[in-house]
């Protein structure tokens, strides 16, 4: 609706965010970050963190916002709690673990990150103790770790490559 119509209406152009607000903080919940808040409802991200920082109900003294801001906020639709593209970012700390639980049984990045369909940079990056990723890269580590931690790389034709002798020792006697 064209903003003149609404004030010709008896319509106001800006409303108080609490129902926003109270929608926003269930997408939250959900697993959505402020960024996919934003990015679905193509808002800027700041306005999005200010709408979550509003308290949910009461009157308090919270700036208005655009009508159009809290329509198209409360429009958004609940992801699954269950879906595999599951937008947000979660803590790497156990996807760090499992990656690097992974490489100790005989798996290399590139084969990883093959399977997990993503560079084998950030596979290592990951591993490495990356602070946040997607969750739904987190769920797909998760999964492949059960699948792979008790088979063995060589039998899927992945050769580890043999450890280096351990120099032998020297005699006592021996000059240096």
């Amino acid at each position: 609706m064209v903003p003149w119509q609404d004030r010709s209406r008896g319509l106001f152009g800006r409303e108080p965010p609490h129902p926003a607000a109270r929608w926003a903080v269930r997408l939250r919940r959900q697993g959505m970050s402020a960024q996919d808040i934003a990015d679905r409802a193509g808002l800027s991200v700041t306005l999005v963190r200010r709408v979550l920082r509003t308290p949910t109900h009461g009157p308090t003294a919270a700036r208005d916002i655009a009508r159009a801001s809290a329509d198209v906020v409360l429009g958004i639709p609940l992801p699954h709690r269950r879906n595999p593209d599951a937008p947000g970012l979660t803590d790497s700390t156990e996807a760090s673990w499992l990656l690097a639980d992974l490489a100790r049984a005989g798996w290399p990045a590139t084969a990883l990150a093959k399977r997990l369909d993503i560079n084998p940079r950030t596979v290592a990056e990951v591993r490495d103790k990356r602070p946040r990723l997607h969750l739904d890269l987190a769920l797909r580590i998760r999964r492949l770790h059960r699948d792979l931690i008790s088979l063995d790389p060589a039998h899927y034709g992945i050769h580890t490559p043999p450890t280096a002798p351990a120099p032998a020792p020297q005699p006592p006697d021996a000059p240096r």
